[in-house]
């Protein structure tokens, strides 16, 4: 019993001398460092400053703590002084860099100005013909049309182009804000005349003025008023025009329309009649064959069937009549609207 109780004494003891083990060497160790700066802050170090002359010298005796502070704020200073002027010197390249980027960028406005100016110049000269154009047709706004008074700046005078105009702002901003306002002021006259030309272009896909054969194909062969008849060989008016191509080339609607009629007859074969707007019709005979229905809308430039000899034709023809009322006209006076005149300016 004992035994045991000497053995459990022995490693309470040994574990309890092991931190005592540890730190002794530790603190053996600061000892010594502090002894040897305890021996270092008692030396001392003089510094003589000899001048070139019979001046005596002046000498300095600091210990070696007070030489570490100086040569330690000494490094400071030189690191300091180091650093700032590296600092300035990015710095300093970098204001050059952007002043170098304003003088870039301010040429830059200047060119973009200089196109402005132009572009405002040539708006004023578009202005002033658009003007022109509206009021040879009746249709310049009050106050800008020929009676308008012209300003120094065109039609458009400064007090329409700058409202509130701020001195605060760039003398650029301004001029922008002045060709915007011109080319908006332009775009009711615009609109004007752009509904003109729709209602134009409305009005002549109602008359009878487009080529009657898809592509500008065809020969005129006879022309409408007096001719010899290829037949009979005697003279007589001949009330349209004789159109030659090949079998089967689309023949098309001159206007737009409806369908009235289709049928065959001896002398002019396969045939459909379109009435138009106004008054007008149109016919178009010795047809191969017929794509339309009666009473189907047609559009200018729709295919109504294919070009054929059928009837009394010498050889493959189209036809081609337009009627106003209970008379026929002369289609070249129609055709000649839109220029669509096919083959027959080479044939005049």
């Amino acid at each position: 019993m004992g035994y045991p109780r000497r053995g459990r004494t022995r490693r309470s003891r040994s574990h309890a001398d092991l931190p005592l083990a540890i730190l002794r060497p530790i603190g053996s160790l600061f000892a010594k460092i502090g002894a040897s700066l305890a021996t270092l802050a008692s030396r001392k170090f003089t510094i003589m400053l000899i001048p070139h002359t019979d001046r005596r010298g002046v000498s300095v005796q600091v210990n070696a703590v007070v030489l570490s502070l100086l040569v330690l704020l000494l490094s400071s200073l030189v690191f300091t002084f180091f650093y700032l002027t590296t600092v300035y010197s990015g710095s300093a390249r970098a204001a050059r860099e952007r002043a170098a980027g304003l003088d870039e960028t301010e040429r830059r406005l200047s060119s973009v100005v200089t196109e402005i100016e132009d572009a405002m110049r040539l708006a004023r000269a578009f202005d002033s013909t658009l003007q022109d154009t509206l009021a040879g047709l009746d249709m310049a706004p009050p106050g800008r049309g020929r009676e308008a008074p012209a300003t120094a700046a065109g039609d458009l005078g400064a007090d329409m182009l700058v409202d509130e105009v701020n001195p605060n702002e760039p003398a650029e901003l301004q001029t922008v804000r002045r060709l915007v306002a011109m080319v908006d002021s332009a775009v009711e006259p615009i609109d004007s005349l752009a509904g003109v030309l729709r209602m134009q272009k409305d009005l002549l896909a109602d008359l009878p003025n487009f080529w009657p054969i898809k592509g500008g194909r065809g020969r005129v062969t006879m022309e409408f008023g007096p001719n010899i008849h290829p037949i009979t060989d005697q003279w007589y008016i001949h009330k349209g025009f004789d159109i030659a191509d090949a079998l089967g080339v689309p023949v098309v609607a001159a206007a737009n329309g409806k369908v009235s009629e289709i049928g065959f007859d001896p002398t002019y074969g396969l045939y459909v009649w379109v009435r138009h707007r106004y008054g007008f019709r149109t016919r178009y005979a010795h047809l191969q064959s017929i794509s339309v229905s009666e009473g189907q809308q047609v559009i200018q430039g729709e295919r109504l069937g294919a070009l054929g000899n059928t009837g009394l034709a010498t050889g493959p023809r189209l036809y081609f009549q337009i009627w106003l009322g209970t008379d026929v006209v002369d289609p070249a006076g129609f055709l000649k609207m839109t220029g669509d005149l096919g083959s027959w300016n080479s044939v005049r």
